[in-house]
C-alpha cells in the first residue's frame, strides 16, 4: 500500500457535501499529513477532509431454492395507515407559495405523501414514513 503524501495548495479529486458529486479540491490544510480542510474548486465551500474508505466486499449470495416462493409486494403499514386517514381527500403537491393548513395533505418530491401535523408562523411540521419533518408555507 503507498502513502500518499499532501502538500498545502496541491489540488485533488474529493466528494463534495454541496454539489453533491466528486469534484476538484484545493488543500487548504494538512495535519500529520493528511488534509484537515479543503476548499472546493466548484462552489468554493470548506469543508473537511474524507479519506476513502476500503470497499468491504459484498456477501456471497445464496441462490434461493425453486420451492421457496418470493413474497408479493404489499404497500408499507404507513402508507396503508395513512390512505385510510386520507379518506378520499387529494394531497397537493408540495410548494413553498402555498399556505399549509393543520390536517392538509401534500405530495413532497421527495418524503412522499404527508400530512401537515401543526403550523407554527411560516413554518409547518408533517408527518412523513420517514418522520416529522419542518417545512416551509407561505
Amino acid at each position: 500500500m503507498l502513502n500518499k503524501t499532501y502538500y498545502a495548495g496541491q489540488d485533488l479529486d474529493a466528494p463534495c457535501g454541496r454539489c453533491k458529486q466528486e469534484t476538484r479540491h484545493r488543500v487548504m490544510t494538512v495535519t500529520n499529513g493528511l488534509p484537515e480542510k479543503l476548499i472546493c474548486a466548484t462552489c468554493a465551500s470548506i469543508h473537511k477532509f474524507r479519506a476513502e474508505k476500503p470497499k468491504a466486499e459484498a456477501p456471497a449470495r445464496v441462490p434461493r431454492s425453486a420451492s421457496a416462493p418470493r413474497p408479493a409486494p404489499s404497500a408499507s403499514r404507513f402508507h396503508e395507515l395513512m390512505n385510510a386517514e386520507q379518506a378520499g381527500a387529494v394531497a397537493k403537491p408540495y410548494s413553498v407559495q402555498t399556505r399549509w393548513e393543520e390536517g392538509a395533505w401534500m405530495d413532497h418530491p421527495t418524503f412522499g405523501l404527508g400530512k401537515v401535523q401543526k403550523r407554527a408562523g411560516r413554518k409547518v411540521d408533517v408527518l412523513f414514513k420517514d418522520g416529522l419533518k419542518t417545512l416551509m408555507s407561505a
